[in-house]
Order: C-alpha cells, then sequence, then structure tokens
C-alpha cells in the first residue's frame, strides 16, 4: 500500500481472525493489515511474543474466498500466493537490526528466496496444528533460525504463521472473539498509520526486537557471489 493509502481506514474485519489461544503468555497486538482504502481487509496478521524474551509468532489469517479472488483473479494457484505471504514475512522477520549494513543485493535475493520457496510449497514438510481443538496440516518452511507455516485445512480462512524462538509442530489457535487483548476493536475501521502507532509505543510490541547484530549463514548463503 502506497503512503496516501496507508492513511486511510479499512472497513472492519468481517472474517475469522486466529491468534494463538489462552496458555499463551505474553503481549498481544494487531500488527497489520493488507487490503485497500474503504474496503473490507483481505489478511489481518495479529503479533504474538512471549513475556521478556524474544520468542514469539506473528498469526495472519485470510478469508478464502475473497483472497483467492484478490490474488488470483485471473488464474493461478492460490495456495502459492498464501506461502509467499509466510515465506516473505520469514525472511523480512529474520533479517538483523536495520543499523547492520545489508550486503548489496541480499535484499533482492531474500525477495527471490521467498517466491521461489513458495512456488514449492507441495516440498515443504508437514506439522500438525490444533485449531480450536482439531487437528490440521500444515506445511512448514524453516530458514534463518525462524519458520513460516500455513494451513489450509479449515473450511473458510487461511492462516499463516512465522515463528521466531519456538517450535511450528503443535501451535495451539482459536478463533479471536475478543479483541480486547490485542488493544484494537475489530469491529471498527482499521487505520495502517493508528496501529504503527499503537506499536510505537509498545517496545514490547516490536518483534523480533532489534538486538540481533549479524547476518544468519542462510541470508549469507544467498549474498550474490560478486558481492562476496
Amino acid at each position: 500500500m502506497n503512503s496516501d493509502a496507508a492513511d486511510k481506514a479499512s472497513l472492519p474485519v468481517d472474517f475469522t481472525v486466529y491468534g494463538l489461544d489462552q496458555t499463551f503468555r505474553g503481549p498481544r497486538w494487531v500488527d497489520f493489515f493488507e487490503g485497500v482504502p474503504d474496503a473490507a481487509p483481505w489478511a489481518l496478521w495479529l503479533g504474538h511474543r512471549e513475556r521478556d524474551s524474544t520468542r514469539g509468532v506473528r498469526i495472519g489469517s485470510m478469508p478464502r474466498a475473497r483472497y483467492d479472488q484478490t490474488m488470483c483473479s485471473t488464474g493461478g494457484d492460490p495456495l502459492a500466493e498464501v506461502a509467499f505471504s509466510g515465506a516473505f514475512g520469514l525472511v523480512n522477520l529474520t533479517l538483523p537490526d536495520g543499523s547492520v549494513p545489508r550486503p548489496e543485493g541480499l535484499i533482492q535475493s531474500l525477495v527471490e528466496h521467498a517466491e521461489q520457496e513458495a512456488k514449492r510449497y507441495p516440498a515443504w514438510p508437514w506439522v500438525r496444528w490444533d485449531v480450536d481443538g482439531t487437528s490440521v496440516p500444515a506445511r512448514v518452511l524453516r530458514f534463518a533460525g525462524a519458520w513460516a507455516g500455513f494451513t489450509d485445512g479449515l473450511a473458510d480462512t487461511y492462516v499463516v504463521a512465522i515463528g521466531i524462538g519456538v517450535e511450528p509442530e503443535g501451535l495451539r489457535l482459536v478463533p479471536i472473539s475478543e479483541t480486547a487483548a490485542y488493544g484494537t476493536d475489530l469491529t471498527a475501521p482499521l487505520s495502517l498509520t493508528a496501529l504503527g502507532r499503537y506499536k510505537s509505543n509498545r517496545p514490547e510490541a516490536w518483534f523480533p526486537p532489534p538486538q540481533r547484530d549479524a547476518f544468519h549463514p542462510d541470508q549469507l548463503a544467498l549474498v550474490p557471489k560478486s558481492e562476496i
């Protein structure tokens, strides 16, 4: 979304949103949404960070029919798009703090890596997630000490998760009906500007926290050879 759109509100969320269940202890927040101004979003992402730690999970919920129409209106594989949303988030979240100089060409290589991995999602290993008491299969990609996974095992919603410092097997998710813990009223219009302001005032909601100071070998392996 461009900067003009970022200051405009979406319509309220009108689909089922998933987050970690009540066994999770730590800050929760609405991370961001995907959509256009004055329309219902096609994705909503929630942040979860374990209290006093660097571990956490970002969870995205996408209403299947709307997401398919938005991402594949002229054809294509919706699951590859879902996989890319996880893979792109994974390579983005695992970057070190912005003060660490980026090798020339690395960011483009990371995006290309996410695109390539998304296309080969059928080869991603399987795990099982517990979604509101039902076991569902999820495919998982690991990179730079973290992972991204998704499930299409729910009737109406795709769910994507990106985890750092926690394992994907047995992830426990539930529909979020009470949003007070996330600090945002999902029955009201959403603003990226307001969400950013809310997070900027809550350091506990910075995920991952800005403290890493080196690149992971998985990232360095993608630096263009001419730059090494």
